[in-house]
């Protein structure tokens, strides 16, 4: 699957988004290393071409927020409220997405790689052409939650839970997990080990003989 980058450039200059918010709930083309923002923002901010790097957002409230072409690096985003969010051609590398609150939201070509994001809420989002690599998704909902060509490779998905969310075209084989939540009948289509195969097998009531 492929998945459209970030049109962002390499040679963004340092931005203070404190001041560009006070002018405008546009924010665009800057690399943002340092942050300062109240917890509570206002509504419908959105964030075109930035590079967010090394900085924390812990908390804050951004409903209805859109990031177009945003690069999100090493960044603590634990227990941010993204509701209503948009998300078009956006990375998350290597960061924290513990506890968010990403529900009801739209991506579109995103890339989540090496990403802690326990306890995070995607339900009743849609997702299409999304990558989800290396992350932790331990506990995380993504209670019926739309997927179109979505991928997870590498992730830890224990007790996440999967109901009322059609896994069609969705390979979990290659991700770890003790316990997991799905709908029986919606996993049609979707790619399992045999060892989880056995797991679900054992979910029905099935004895399996070995």
């Amino acid at each position: 699957m492929k998945i459209a980058a970030p049109k962002i450039s390499k040679s963004l200059q340092e931005l203070d988004v404190r001041q560009a918010l006070l002018e405008d709930y546009y924010v665009s083309d800057g690399l943002v290393t340092k942050l300062e923002l109240d917890e509570e923002q206002e509504d419908k901010i959105v964030f075109d071409q930035i590079h967010f790097r090394d900085i924390s957002m812990e908390g804050v409230r951004f409903q209805q927020v859109e990031f177009i072409d945003c690069i999100i690096e090493k960044c603590d985003l634990s227990n941010v409220d993204f509701g209503n969010a948009v998300f078009h051609r956006v990375e998350f590398l290597s960061s924290k997405l513990v506890g968010a609150n990403i529900s009801q939201s739209r991506m579109t070509d995103v890339k989540v790689v090496d990403t802690v994001a326990n306890y995070v809420s995607l339900s009743f989002s849609k997702l299409k052409k999304v990558s989800f690599t290396k992350t932790s998704f331990n506990r995380a909902d993504f209670i019926e939650t739309t997927f179109d060509k979505v991928n997870f490779e590498g992730c830890e998905l224990n007790e996440a839970n999967f109901n009322g969310t059609a896994l069609n075209g969705v390979d979990l084989s290659s991700n770890t997990y003790e316990q997991l939540t799905v709908s029986l009948d919606k996993m049609q289509g979707c790619t399992v080990s045999t060892e989880q195969a056995i797991g679900f097998a054992k979910s029905l009531g099935l004895q399996i003989k070995e």
